[in-house]
Order: structure tokens, then sequence, then C-alpha cells
């Protein structure tokens, strides 16, 4: 009986926070669907969120452009970075740097152009994406 009253009350309880939220002005910002799919979010709001957004923010943009990389050419981002010239210095802080650096200076594209174009400098030879 307390599993039944608690699987209903759930929704009952979210129904009411959301009308709360509703009555106090609190809105998502633009770009925003409750859970964030951050293949919908402008760079605007990225850039927005960033600096004080969730910890893990950058993570969950770079797992977003694993995902993306693996779509166009069936490799990891780890064997994407290994086929990069000896030279060059692609890290963790210089992948979500170029994301943040990109949406910085084009507030008006969205997180997919800005993994894109991320994607462009790192392309493997050969791979056939883009």
């Amino acid at each position: 009986m307390v599993k039944r009253t608690r699987v209903l009350l759930t929704p009952l309880l979210l129904v009411a926070t959301l009308s709360l939220a509703d009555d106090n002005g609190l809105r998502l910002r633009p770009g925003m669907t409750g859970v964030p799919d951050l293949g919908a979010i402008s760079c605007e709001t990225f850039t927005h969120m960033h600096p004080a957004g969730p910890t893990g923010m950058e993570q969950a943009v770079l797992t977003w452009a694993q995902g993306y990389f693996f779509g166009l050419s069936g490799q990891t981002i780890d064997e994407i970075l290994a086929a990069q010239p000896a030279d060059a210095d692609w890290n963790f802080d210089t992948l979500s740097g170029y994301i943040v650096a990109y949406c910085a200076a084009r507030p008006e594209a969205g997180i997919p152009e800005a993994v894109a174009d991320l994607w462009a400098e790192l392309e493997p030879a050969g791979s056939g994406g883009g």
C-alpha cells in the first residue's frame, strides 16, 4: 500500500511543484526544456550557463560531441585524438575550451554548430565525415 501511495503521490507532487514554479514566475531560459538536450541549446544559453552551470557541463558537451564524432567516423574521441599530428595539443581542456570560445564568439549558433566546427579541426583523413 505504501508503494502504491508513493507511486500516486509522485506525479501529483511534480504537477504541484511545476504549478508553483509557474506562479512564481520561474521560467527556463530559451533553449532549455527541463532536461537539457545539448543539441538544442543555443550558444548564447550555453555561454550563460557555462561559468556557473552544473558541475560536469563541459564533460556533458564533450560526451555529446563524442556521439556526434562517432556517428560521422565510427571512431571514439580517443581514436580521433591518437590520429592527430604529434604536435597537436588536444586534451579535455583544449577540446572543451574550443567549444566555449566558439559559442562566446557566435551566440546565435547552437552547440551542434560548435561541435561540427571542432570536428572540422579534428576530422581524420579519409573518415568520410563532415
